[in-house]
């Protein structure tokens, strides 16, 4: 993945898994590679000019994060949009991002000047009317919500925090261009940054509850209207 620094500048990825992961991942959320399709990954490793080897680590860490499935006779596919996916992630989401939530209102304050940095990159990319569903507005959002991951320090919780944000971030990118449901994310973004400036866990861990509930509201939305399935 890649990994913001304290001042907000992103650094590659640590190793070619990360790096064809990430290509990977970014094709699947931005919707280039459609749910139900077979992954190529021969022609992938030509055009990424990599060997097989990270390649298939790097399909074996989104199908970790319920990105790819490995069918039998099928090889690897993008997985189908799913309702369960998305409800358990998010349930799983609730249970443990106000952990980390918390601990950046009393952490290290170079985590709030990373999130206030891809903030405001956010907003320089809506002013730009760069679309929503973007490699440039996914990386920033990317990047704002792991510097918050970042206060969990560097073991089991963080993994599992991100590992959960790639799952519902296909979800939760392409409910964005709803003009109104947008608006209202770069607000929650904004007050969470100010919470956890103004050293209060408990109203950050509230921001971020809120903030959680209404990306999954919209993502339902987003996933009925895809996909005709029942959201209720």
């Amino acid at each position: 993945m890649v990994v913001a620094s304290a001042m907000g500048k992103a650094e590659t990825p640590g190793t070619i898994t990360d790096f064809v992961a990430e290509q990977l991942r970014n094709r699947i959320v931005l919707g280039e590679l459609q749910p139900g399709r077979k992954v190529p990954v021969y022609a992938l490793a030509d055009e990424l000019k990599v060997s097989r080897v990270p390649l298939r680590e790097a399909v074996r860490q989104l199908e970790a994060e319920s990105l790819v499935d490995n069918l039998p006779r099928r090889g690897t596919v993008v997985r189908e949009l799913s309702v369960d996916d998305l409800r358990d992630s998010f349930t799983i989401l609730q249970a443990i991002e106000p952990i980390a939530a918390r601990r950046a209102a009393v952490g290290d304050v170079a985590i709030v000047d990373t999130m206030s940095y891809w903030l405001e990159r956010m907003r320089e990319l809506s002013q730009r009317r760069v679309p929503q569903v973007s490699e440039e507005m996914l990386h920033a959002h990317r990047e704002f919500h792991f510097a918050l991951f970042g206060a969990a320090g560097d073991g089991v919780l963080r993994r599992h925090l991100c590992m959960l944000w790639n799952t519902c971030e296909r979800y939760v990118m392409n409910s964005l261009p709803n003009s109104t449901r947008q608006a209202a994310a770069a607000r929650e973004h904004a007050r969470l940054v100010r919470r956890i400036r103004a050293r209060d866990p408990d109203g950050t861990a509230e921001v971020l509850r809120e903030h959680l509930e209404a990306s999954l509201e919209s993502s339902l939305r987003y996933l009925e209207a895809t996909t005709g399935a029942a959201a209720g």
